[in-house]
Formats: structure tokens, C-alpha cells, sequence
């Protein structure tokens, strides 16, 4: 069975491999029936694809993980397509405020078309203005990253009781450093998140409908359609950070 990796290049001779065994470049995929969700006929394939990774994964940290209730102010580090959809997720919950934080304007903007009520780029002087907006802190601080600092920066800066959720993946053997004592006493906590903590035959449907609806705009993720020749290129704008997502369309 094709399943793209010739086309793609190799880095340190390895060639380029599937994610959990699924052949994300093959034509076809032979997958268990646990791994084949139903969902209506005229969701675009290109919104599904998004559905079942980073969407699921961001929103999911949002309505499953952390269970963020309305009203309750939520604080997104990092605006990639994961980070995205952690807003996305929080308008849906009724979050507010909500406040995307990102090195790069134009996701910054794209956050705000997408439902933050607040955007603030990273850096000196982030929390600063963090500070202006939610003075006693966040009740949720969703790191959507995965680096030690930034999820160090996301537990810090929580309100009294406030619960940092770890969306981000780390690289094995990464640690951070939380103040214990005032950990403790504030009385807050640390979540983490693989997936959304979906279960995907409930949600994946649910997100679908949803999209379908308007009340999830995923296409709004949606960079480029690219074709199977495209894709090197799409690795290396998604290393430079250029864009939320890029779906290969056969």
C-alpha cells in the first residue's frame, strides 16, 4: 500500500513516519473499527480531518479536561491550531474573558476572529497586560505549547484555585519548576490533557454537528489546501510557524 513516505523528505536518513500507525499520507488506511467514527455525509473531509486531531484535542481540553464553566476567565498560550481550538472551545463554554497569547500577530488576530475577547503578544510586557485584564489572574490558563517555560509562565500566573491545563506535549524527559508553598496554598491545580480527554465515538460527532451548525467554525483553521506535492513545503511554513493548519486534499 502507497503511503507517501518515499515522496517526503528524510531527515538524518529516517524517512518520514505515520503517526499511531495510520498512514496519514496513504491513499488508503486499514484501521480497527474502534478508529472508524461515523459522521454525516456532507461534512467536508477537510473539516473531519481537523476534527479528529487538533480540534478534538483543543477543544476537548476546554469542555472535557478542565470543564470550564461560563463566566469563568480562560488565558490560551500559544495560537497554533491546537491553541486555536482551545478558544474555540471556550466560546463554546461561555468563557470570559478569554485571552490568546501568541508571538505572532496575524494568529493573534485570527484568535479574535475566532472568539478572544483579548489579544496580547508574548514576551516583555505580556504580563503586564495580563495584569490589566485579570488583575487576580486567570481562572484557566490553557499552555498549548509544550515548552517548560511557558508552562511554568501558565501556572504562575493563575488566580487563588485556579487550574493550569497542559495541552502542549512536551518532549520526553522535560521537567518544570513549581513553587511548592505557594502552589498550596492558593489552593491551585494542574491538569493534563492527552486528546482532549475524548472519548471519540461521543465527541467527534458532537464536533461535527456543531461545525455543521456554525457554532465551530473550524474551516477558519484552514491555512491552504495543498496536494501531496505541497507537503514538504507545508513542513517547513509549519516549523516557521506560518499559519494554523495546512489539509492535504487527494
Amino acid at each position: 500500500m502507497p503511503d507517501g513516505t518515499s515522496r517526503l523528505r528524510r531527515a538524518g536518513g529516517q524517512p518520514v513516519r505515520s503517526y499511531l500507525a495510520v498512514g496519514s499520507f496513504g491513499e488508503q488506511a486499514v484501521v480497527p473499527a474502534s478508529g472508524a467514527v461515523r459522521v454525516a455525509a456532507d461534512l467536508p473531509a477537510e473539516v473531519g480531518a481537523l476534527i479528529g486531531c487538533g480540534v478534538a484535542t483543543g477543544v476537548g481540553a476546554v469542555l472535557n479536561t478542565a470543564a470550564v464553566q461560563a463566566g469563568e476567565s480562560v488565558v490560551v498560550i500559544g495560537c497554533g491550531g491546537v491553541g486555536l481550538s482551545v478558544v474555540m472551545g471556550a466560546v463554546l463554554a461561555g468563557a470570559s474573558p478569554i485571552v490568546a497569547v501568541d508571538l505572532s500577530d496575524a494568529k493573534l488576530e485570527l484568535a479574535r476572529d475566532l472568539g478572544a475577547t483579548h489579544a496580547v503578544r508574548g514576551g516583555d510586557g505580556a504580563d503586564a497586560e495580563l495584569a490589566q485584564i485579570l488583575p487576580d489572574g486567570p481562572d484557566h490558563a490553557f499552555e498549548a505549547i509544550g515548552l517548560a517555560r511557558t508552562i511554568e509562565w501558565a501556572v504562575s500566573m493563575l488566580s487563588l484555585g485556579g487550574t493550569a491545563t497542559l495541552v502542549g506535549l512536551t518532549p520526553a524527559g522535560v521537567s518544570v519548576s513549581v513553587d511548592a508553598l505557594a502552589f498550596a496554598e492558593a489552593g491551585r491545580s494542574i491538569l493534563g490533557c492527552a486528546y482532549g480527554s475524548c472519548v471519540p465515538d461521543r465527541d467527534f460527532p458532537r464536533l461535527a454537528a456543531l461545525a455543521m451548525e456554525g457554532r465551530l467554525p473550524v474551516e477558519r483553521l484552514i491555512e491552504e489546501r495543498i496536494g501531496l506535492e505541497d507537503v514538504n513545503r507545508a513542513f517547513d511554513q509549519m516549523r516557521a510557524g506560518d499559519g494554523a493548519r495546512r489539509v492535504l486534499i487527494h
